[in-house]
């Protein structure tokens, strides 16, 4: 018995050691995993949120690159740049008079395709007068174009009733909604309610919607806002795969390049099948008739439109291609350049001419950057059937740059025909960025591809796709960074502590 203590006093501590040191363990080790987590989820995060903050600035820069500045000093009052037109437009619909046509234009920006096209469509007809209108007396920039300087005033056309629209075209604006753009809504409505037919382009539809205009109306737009307009606006009934609908005096289109067809419909309503068809055949790459169907794909994102969103958020070293203008071009082949490389994002425009503006075949005035102020360019583009000038044609070979011609084979410069419109600068943009590319961008644009070369494999956005791996190098460089730090310090603690 009387060693019955001691031998249990030695056997207890003994047996309490393991439990003693799973406790240390415990209470040292679930910390530390603790903190291996949080590390490893904040390098992460850290490592996410700084590629996200890249793409997003490739983004921002894109979106800016979308609008050429407007020139100081150019253009800064109005002028009355519809001279030609309504000179031609001295026939006399059954209304007895030429129809008036305002194209409205928005102080934050227009969609150069959504206006221009439509207004060379309208022009062409000497049944037609049309102008465009802007709430103020200054150049308006265009989205995937040059500046434009207006025609009217609000106030112009409120107080001269010859200028009264009977239709009014709405594009697509940079701020549809919201205070910047109030006074152009008021506009739209006012005339809407004097009896004023309405053609929506593509995601001027936006602009209608926010009025209240289309509240009960069948209407459409471009098919990648289909389904946010069906949530944010269910008063009105969105419906797919029609390239445009007509409900009562509203006309709404599809995608960009729906605007063309919209108003070739327009013109066979107003001024008859055979004036619209007379105008569809200046461009004969429409390939468009009166009974012409509405139906167009139900279109949406896929991974083959994975190249041109690489190239709207990475566009650093991108090639700019300028835009040679001169005066007489076409409306539709001017912005179909443009329009197509701002929506593929594979290069940034700029249009080119010998002076600071040109005026239109149809007698819009566009601001543009004159040879002694361009940047450098990769290469030179000219839209429409005529020659580049020969003074843009000595200076190009002075820089060595290439000229390429946008120029339909069914082009005719005497009969004044299309260059080639949409089908000419999508071929070339094809050419020099691949066919999924091309494919892509049509897609956006809504324009139809049979006569555009699109045979062959994908391909691969090289600049882009090597810009992104970059990104991501830098991305996880910048999330493991404060852990590097971390350890770089703690090493040097570990050796002050050992040497002293």
């Amino acid at each position: 018995m009387t060693h019955e203590g001691p031998s249990g006093g030695h056997a207890g501590p003994a047996a309490d050691r393991p439990a003693a040191s799973n406790h240390h363990s415990s209470s040292t080790g679930s910390p530390r995993r603790r903190g291996r987590f949080f590390g490893v989820t904040g390098t992460v995060l850290l490592t996410v949120l700084a590629l996200a903050g890249m793409l997003v600035a490739g983004a921002r820069v894109s979106s800016r690159g979308m609008h050429e500045a407007v020139p100081a000093g150019q253009g800064q009052s109005v002028q009355d740049t519809a001279g030609d037109v309504a000179t031609t437009s001295a026939a006399v619909t059954r209304h007895g008079r030429p129809i008036v046509v305002a194209i409205v234009a928005g102080t934050s920006g227009t969609v150069a395709s959504d206006l221009l096209a439509p207004y060379d469509i309208f022009a062409s007809s000497p049944a037609f007068h049309p102008y465009v209108v802007a709430a103020h007396t200054g150049p308006v920039p265009l989205e995937g174009g040059p500046a434009l300087v207006p025609t009217h005033t609000f106030a112009d056309v409120d107080a001269d009733p010859a200028l009264r629209p009977d239709l009014v075209v709405v594009p697509a604006l940079s701020k549809p909604t919201g205070p910047t753009e109030s006074a152009l809504r008021s506009w739209v409505i006012t005339q809407h309610d004097r009896g004023a037919k309405v053609l929506s382009v593509c995601a001027g539809a936006v602009v209608l919607a926010e009025t209240g205009i289309l509240d009960g109306l069948h209407a459409t737009s471009h098919w990648s806002r289909i389904s946010a307009l069906a949530k944010s606006r269910p008063a009105v009934h969105w419906m797919r795969g029609r390239r445009w609908v007509e409900d009562g005096s509203v006309t709404t289109t599809a995608a960009v390049s729906s605007g063309v067809p919209g108003a070739l419909h327009l013109v066979a309503e107003l001024a008859g099948p055979a004036e619209a068809q007379r105008v569809a055949d200046l461009h004969p790459e429409l390939g468009w008739t009166p009974a012409q169907s509405t139906a167009i794909a139900k279109d949406h994102f896929a991974i083959r439109d994975v190249p041109v969103g690489l190239n709207f958020v990475e566009p650093w070293f991108r090639p700019t291609v300028g835009i040679a203008l001169d005066d007489g071009v076409d409306e539709l082949d001017a912005t179909a350049a443009f329009e197509v490389y701002t929506q593929s994002a594979a290069a940034r425009t700029v249009a080119l001419s010998t002076g600071h503006t040109v005026r239109t075949r149809h007698g819009l005035t566009l601001l543009t950057t004159s040879t002694h102020d361009a940047p450098s360019l990769s290469r030179i583009v000219v839209p429409g059937v005529h020659d580049i000038d020969a003074g843009m044609q000595r200076w190009a070979a002075s820089r060595r740059v290439d000229v390429e011609q946008l120029k339909s084979e069914t082009g005719d410069a005497g009969s004044g025909r299309s260059g080639g419109g949409f089908t000419t600068a999508l071929q070339n943009l094809t050419d020099h960025s691949g066919v999924t590319t091309g494919a892509s961008t049509a897609k956006m644009i809504g324009y139809p591809t049979e006569h555009v070369d699109l045979e062959g494999g994908h391909h691969v956005v090289t600049r882009a796709v090597l810009l992104l791996a970059l990104s991501v190098i830098l991305a996880v460089l910048v999330g493991r960074a404060p852990a590097l730090i971390s350890r770089r310090r703690r090493r040097r603690t570990g050796e002050v502590a050992a040497t002293a």
